[in-house]
């Protein structure tokens, strides 16, 4: 129960409002009855406290924290990762590959099966998933008979996969750097991080607050005679002498050298060129530029930023005929970013994104469309970009496809020939229902009218005829509009069909009951028993496995293009739950998108992430297993949101 506490205790924390007892029983694999019982625990242990559980009625289940430090010691009490009694296959995997950097000697199988408590199968499960983890810094785990298991590789790049486990459980929000380092250690990151604050305003290098916790981690990691006692303390960096002379002339390496410095006199650490190349690159690779001068043609070299974002653009309008090429804000931002990303993707440094499970949650269509955008990136360095790269790229292309659907309301002028009150008045009436077609709503009067410029506006609305010709449309309506004025203007904003996931949705396209084991082998039933067209089979295997698609609640959403099928939603219900990639999946749905460009792609993904959030909906769904159920649910969702 111990475990099941922290999960509640963490999800209640990170869920800031009500959530219902069946979010947390899908979440724990219990009932909700058991989950009541261990709240009831709950709040008897925070008595001494002011935190408390509130369950309300109709409401759900929320968690009132008025002592953090409280809530802290208590949340980390159950935290079972301290123990080695691993929360998740993924916390395991982790530990494992941290203990053996750290040990940097050979460790016997029966050994680490000791550490974890797992059999020799279970084991070789995981030892396969920590491979394809330190391949990303091209690092092996070799393994010989007698002897054990050892990771091999230069250490600069055990450091930045070191780096890369403490982040990756470091609370981006509060209560850095964590539980996991002793007061020891979290002494010397508190001198690091005072240490990094001063440099960073000494240089005016402006960072997010992820990037310097981040980059406080990596130094930590870097200052081996300190921390990493149990490293061999012969061991050196090994960058090469064409990358220290590249380096050098970075204008980072200025900030790294000063950096050092003060590094050597808090510590008495000695950093040579090869910790200095470190910094700088670490330094790079996390700034927030604001520009584009020589300092940063400096680091870039030949990479082609402009050619890559203009590739990214094309990409997206292949696949998923949305236009991004005139939308300037993505093209800046998406240069600037660009910038500190490939110094990333080309040394293999780790930004954690605290974000990153949110925005694919509540971001498919952006996660998807930065997806496809990625994929340029590759030719360069040979690396894929992590599932939470990708989630910044998606944080930018989100917001664009929020300026694109603000473009599609209209901007509207209002007219009353009794004066200028009654304009407004008018105005507001119509704002009020018609609200989510309205971007921008004007009003002017009958003299104004003439000499308006109508650059930009859709339509005027008016009480009164117009004996001249306008640049625009124009409806004439009663100034309190009766049923036939209201009907008139919802023809002219009501331009496409409403949406309903129903049309998208084919008997023929829901399967239940599917028995597999992986999800090679899910992706290629679901496919072959639809609409079996294996290069669309092969593009969404291809295309998992440069992103991640599995989401919170049991569910993965794989979208694709498909040029000759009209845009449809295909369903597949397994019979019980298979690992996709470190997370659970029973439900999988794929969107198929179609050639014909359609602004409804957005209501259609905004449904779908609708439906990702709620677990009680998509354990409906697996229980049921009818398309009735599932046309009902979207039904739900439409009037939720509309």
């Amino acid at each position: 129960m111990n475990t099941r506490n922290y999960i509640i205790l963490k999800y209640l924390k990170e869920a800031g409002d009500y959530v219902t007892s069946e979010n947390l029983s899908a979440i724990c694999n219990v009932s909700t009855k058991t989950i009541l019982k261990d709240i009831q625990l709950l709040n008897e242990e925070m008595k001494a406290s002011n935190n408390f559980i509130e369950v309300k009625p109709s409401h759900g289940i929320r968690i009132n924290i008025n002592d953090i430090e409280e809530y802290v010691n208590l949340s980390n009490s159950y935290r079972p990762f301290k123990d080695n009694v691993l929360l998740s296959v993924t916390e395991r995997e982790d530990w494992i590959e941290k203990y053996l950097i750290e040990t940097n000697d050979w460790v016997k199988l029966e050994r680490l099966c000791e550490l974890v408590y797992v059999s020799p199968s279970v084991l070789s499960q995981s030892l396969k998933s920590v491979r394809k983890s330190l391949k990303q810094y091209d690092l092996t785990l070799e393994q010989k008979s007698h002897y054990g298991m050892k990771i091999e590789g230069r250490e600069f790049n055990k450091r930045l996969c070191l780096s890369s486990i403490y982040i990756s459980y470091i609370d981006q929000r509060e209560n850095f750097p964590g539980y996991q380092f002793n007061g020891e250690e979290l002494e010397i990151i508190q001198k690091i991080s005072d240490i990094l604050n001063d440099v960073l305003m000494m240089f005016k290098i402006s960072m997010s607050e992820v990037a310097v916790q981040n980059f406080i981690i990596d130094i930590f990691a870097l200052a081996p005679s300190v921390v990493f006692g149990n490293i061999n303390q012969g061991i050196i960096l090994n960058a090469t002498e064409k990358m220290i002379i590249d380096v050098s002339r970075w204008t980072d390496s200025i900030v790294a050298v000063e950096l050092a410095k003060r590094i050597d006199k808090e510590f008495n650490i000695e950093m040579g060129d090869q910790e200095i190349v470190s910094l700088s690159i670490h330094l790079a690779s996390k700034r927030i530029i604001k520009n584009i001068d020589e300092s940063v043609h400096r680091i870039i070299r030949n990479f082609d930023v402009n050619k890559i974002v203009d590739s990214m653009f094309e990409a997206i309008y292949e696949q998923w005929h949305i236009d991004f090429y005139q939308d300037n804000e993505l093209r800046k931002s998406l240069l600037l970013h660009l910038i500190p990303l490939e110094v990333r993707s080309r040394y293999n440094v780790v930004l954690q994104n605290p974000l990153i499970d949110k925005i694919k949650q509540q971001n498919i269509l952006a996660y998807h469309l930065a997806t496809t955008a990625c994929k340029q990136l590759v030719d360069y360095h040979g690396n894929h970009l992590s599932d939470e790269e990708i989630g910044y790229v998606a944080l930018h292309i989100e917001l664009a496809l929020y300026r694109k659907q603000i473009k599609e309301k209209k901007n509207i002028l209002v007219m009353c020939g009794i004066g200028r009150g009654t304009s407004s008045t008018l105005a507001y009436k119509i704002k009020e229902i018609y609200w989510n077609y309205i971007n921008e709503i004007k009003t002017v009067d009958y003299i104004g009218l003439k000499k308006y410029d109508f650059t930009g506006v859709d339509l005027l609305i008016s009480s009164i005829p117009i004996k001249y010709s306008l640049p625009i449309p124009m409806i004439e309506v009663n100034y309190f509009l009766n049923d036939n004025d209201k009907k008139r203007i919802l023809t002219f904003f009501d331009n496409q069909e409403d949406f309903h996931m129903e049309s998208y949705i084919e008997n023929n396209l829901i399967l239940n009951n599917i028995e597999v084991n992986t999800k090679e082998e899910a992706i290629e039933f679901i496919i072959k028993n639809t609409i079996n067209n294996n290069e669309l089979m092969n593009d969404i295997l291809k295309s998992d496995q440069i992103s991640n698609y599995e989401l919170e609640n049991k569910i993965a959403i794989l979208a694709s293009n498909s040029s000759n099928q009209n845009p449809k939603v295909i369903i597949g219900i397994l019979t019980k739950p298979i690992l996709w990639n470190k997370k659970k999946v029973q439900l999988i749905v794929m969107p198929l998108i179609g050639n014909e460009k359609n602004y409804n792609i957005f209501d259609l993904f905004k449904e779908l992430s609708y439906l990702a959030q709620n677990s009680v909906y998509i354990k409906r769904i697996i229980k049921k297993q009818s398309e009735e159920e599932i046309i009902k649910i979207f039904n739900e969702i439409e009037e939720i949101l509309n």
